[in-house]
């Protein structure tokens, strides 16, 4: 079944359209640009960005800027990826891959009664159920490696742990979930760390309430929970901007400003362990595209991304649904520069067809908490992390 969280589905723009999977629901590389328009977009970018670093000293901060809007990207960031305190041992049997979308701050705003409500409840989890399912996957042996020495076959962990790799779908914070109890954007906190924006009745304020600074934060308390100094894949579309930044919106009085901010935080994000993956600039069902209309996303996603997260070789497929191996989709992915290619499965899978790498990634949300109790076991133990009362409103 093909997962993907409600919301408003709309015109992208450029061609690009949001199709419904459900009543609501948004649908939506060489690494090289490869036309006239998308060098044109890094030309712009390069000009607009070093204007807002040169007038940063004499201006006010740029429109919808607050006190943690992000530095420039051109300010050096350290990294603080933590090292691991055991030594390392190689890995020879699967590895896991368990995915979540952005989490749920506030449930009583994405647990209401009704469909949405529902799409809520089926396709995320809260922050504690998060912060839990961590505690319990360290507490069972588990520990975060990063994808490519999966791939390779080059795993290593502490003695006596498990690996698995993580990933967070539509790090974009789409309009949709932002009222419904989701963040509002990703930005560089006071002594550079990544955090979350919340914006809703309570006010505006900075937290830890989303998946990298709570990944973050269990790492530095928990070396051996990282090997090589691991940490997580951001997935992220273009159909409504890069971390909560609308850099889609080049019409937009923010638009330079906007970019400066994504690219200080996908510097920070690489700086201390993250890697990126493509998530499609539209969202769409590549059953439903024409090899044309695949091509034509894969590069405007390329040329509006590229820039702010730089080169990636990681593809996530949108619902999970993959392409046959071998087929023109998969093979045009590939030539793009997409090598490792993430479905969505039951089990740890990982295969190797058409010169891709092919993982499978396990959804860990509502619909894993009902039905995939007993898969889920030697992970973590649901009825310890679910948050019944919150579910239940």
């Amino acid at each position: 079944m093909d997962r993907h969280p409600p919301g408003a589905s709309g015109r992208l723009g450029s061609g690009v359209t949001a199709t419904s999977l459900e009543p609501g629901a948004p649908q939506g590389c060489t690494q090289l640009q490869r036309t006239s328009a998308r060098v044109g977009l890094r030309a712009r970018l390069a000009v607009v960005v070093a204007a807002i670093v040169l007038l940063a000293a004499c201006s006010g901060s740029p429109p919808e800027a607050s006190s943690t809007d992000a530095t420039p990207a051109t300010q050096p960031v350290a990294s603080t990826t933590t090292t691991t305190a055991a030594p390392l041992v190689a890995w020879t049997g699967p590895v896991e891959h368990l995915f979540f979308h952005t989490l749920v701050i506030r449930p009583d705003l994405g647990f209401v009664h009704g469909s949405a409500g529902d799409g809520f409840r089926d396709y995320f989890v809260t922050v504690g159920e998060f912060r839990a399912i961590l505690d319990q996957l360290y507490a069972n042996g588990w520990t975060l490696v990063d994808i490519h020495r999966a791939v390779k076959g080059e795993v290593r962990v502490p003695a006596g742990r498990k690996p698995f790799v993580l990933s967070q779908d539509d790090v974009n914070y789409y309009d949709y979930s932002r009222t419904r109890g989701g963040g509002w954007r990703l930005v560089l906190g006071d002594a550079g760390a990544v955090k979350v924006e919340v914006r809703d009745d309570q006010g505006t304020r900075v937290t830890d309430d989303d998946v990298v600074p709570i990944v973050d934060a269990f790492v530095a308390a928990h070396p051996d929970f990282s090997a090589d100094g691991a940490k997580g894949i951001i997935a992220v579309t273009g159909y409504e901007g890069l971390f909560g930044e609308r850099v889609n919106d080049t019409e937009s009085p923010d638009w330079a400003a906007a970019e400066v901010r994504a690219k200080a935080v996908a510097d920070r994000l690489r700086a201390t362990g993250w890697l990126f993956a493509s998530h499609s600039y539209g969202h769409n069902q590549l059953a439903r595209q024409s090899v044309a209309a695949l091509q034509r996303d894969a590069e405007r996603w390329s040329a509006e991304a590229l820039p702010i997260i730089g080169p990636t070789d990681i593809y996530i497929f949108p619902f999970g649904a993959a392409p046959t191996p071998g087929s023109a989709k998969a093979n045009l992915l590939r030539d793009e520069g997409f090598t490792i290619q993430c479905d969505i499965g039951p089990t740890a899978r990982l295969v190797r067809a058409g010169g891709v790498d092919i993982m499978s990634r396990r959804h860990i949300d509502g619909i894993a908490f009902r039905d995939g109790v007993a898969r889920l076991v030697p992970l973590f133990d649901v009825a310890k992390v679910e948050d019944v009362g919150a579910r239940s409103t």
